[in-house]
């Protein structure tokens, strides 16, 4: 059972510490086992509700969240919750179930910034740096997911463990397969989502660790303009923000935003993990000859994600455009959550820093007291 800190003290990070995710568990272990947290809930000062932001017609008490990755089911929103996260995205579903990737999923691994440009290589290590600020791991896993009536039942549980001024986004992900329409799927997976009782959607159009086309249509400003109307049409009043990969060229990035809004799509979250080749010391692949490459998260990232952040933000002010931002990726430290926001976000979230270190956001709520 969770218990309450009666102190405002939380404990110093060091790399020693167990995630709340265990990697060298299977991802069905982590869903049925996990989380793995055995401390104390620090107490939390609750700011008076004239100062909650409003987020998509919803007012949330900070622009704190965790993006779609680290919470598996209603347990782990549950955590979250109680750990000072406000805007919580339960990890992507599909319309059916599907299977995780194979072990490993997660490992530790150093990213090899070749030039100027994203992490083409990265080497696996055994164990997290020393530095939380540099932590870096890769995942792979495929974007799994639950049954139908698992998820009817589980995102209901989900909405009802949070704390007023908190929100449940729920990510969702179309799948490609023979004799399936990838858009249809997509509006299916968010049909699903919306039954469940999900406030905000959130579709997945970034996932580096997948070999079809729905992991890169972030790519394609037409498929982010059909495929974002075509779920807007099918969502109603129901909000959509699209969770993107990362972009270099403003010309990208400006057809990016200028499709979303045509679209009508309520905000963008970015950016997902960059995709990179991860291999062994040795220079053999590390997760498997079929996944050699796979997504970098962590530290080493954030430049990445507040540089694309500020550069959509501006483009979105010269077109004069209504697309609120979430900034995502390498947020380690509480005051990454600001470089976030300083770059033009109204919402930041943490993946891989909430895993390793769970009292994150507690951090970021008792600075200064």
């Amino acid at each position: 059972m969770l218990e309450t800190q009666t102190s405002p003290l939380i404990p110093k990070w060091t790399n020693d510490l167990d995630p709340i995710y265990d990697i060298n568990k299977t991802y069905l272990e982590n869903f049925e086992e996990g989380p793995f947290f055995q401390g104390l809930i620090p107490c939390r000062k609750f700011n008076n509700q004239s100062e909650w932001l409003d987020f998509l017609g919803h007012k949330v008490m900070s622009p704190l969240g965790v993006p779609a990755g680290p919470l598996l089911s209603s347990k782990w929103i549950s955590l979250a919750s109680k750990l000072g996260f406000d805007i919580l995205t339960y990890k992507t579903i599909r319309s059916k179930k599907h299977k995780a990737h194979p072990l490993p999923n997660m490992l530790y691994v150093d990213p090899i910034n070749e030039k100027n440009h994203s992490f083409q290589k990265a080497i696996s290590r055994k164990t997290p740096h020393e530095n939380i600020n540099n932590l870096s791991v890769t995942n792979s896993f495929g974007m799994p997911s639950m049954s139908k009536n698992f998820l009817l039942e589980d995102i209901g549980k989900a909405n009802n463990c949070l704390l007023p001024g908190q929100l449940l986004v729920v990510s969702i992900v179309g799948t490609s397969s023979p004799g399936i329409d990838l858009f249809q799927d997509f509006v299916e997976a968010a049909a699903l989502a919306k039954d469940a009782g999900a406030k905000v959607i959130e579709a997945n159009f970034s996932c580096p660790n997948v070999n079809s086309k729905e992991g890169s249509l972030y790519k394609d400003p037409d498929a982010v303009y059909r495929l974002g109307k075509k779920l807007k049409e099918a969502l109603g009043s129901t909000p959509l923000i699209i969770k993107v990969g990362y972009l270099e060229s403003d010309n990208e990035i400006e057809k990016l935003a200028l499709a979303a809004a045509k679209a009508n799509i309520d905000a963008i979250s970015g950016i997902n993990t960059i995709s990179a080749s991860v291999n062994t010391p040795e220079g053999n692949p590390a997760l498997s000859d079929l996944r050699k490459n796979s997504g970098i998260c962590g530290g080493p990232i954030r430049d990445y994600g507040v540089q694309f952040i500020k550069k959509l933000s501006n483009l979105i002010k010269t077109h004069q455009l209504h697309l609120p931002l979430i900034g995502v990726g390498g947020i380690t430290l509480p005051e990454d959550f600001d470089k976030y926001l300083s770059a033009g976000a109204t919402v930041s979230q943490s993946a891989t820093g909430m895993m390793w270190d769970p009292y994150l956001a507690m951090r970021y709520h008792q600075k200064g007291d």
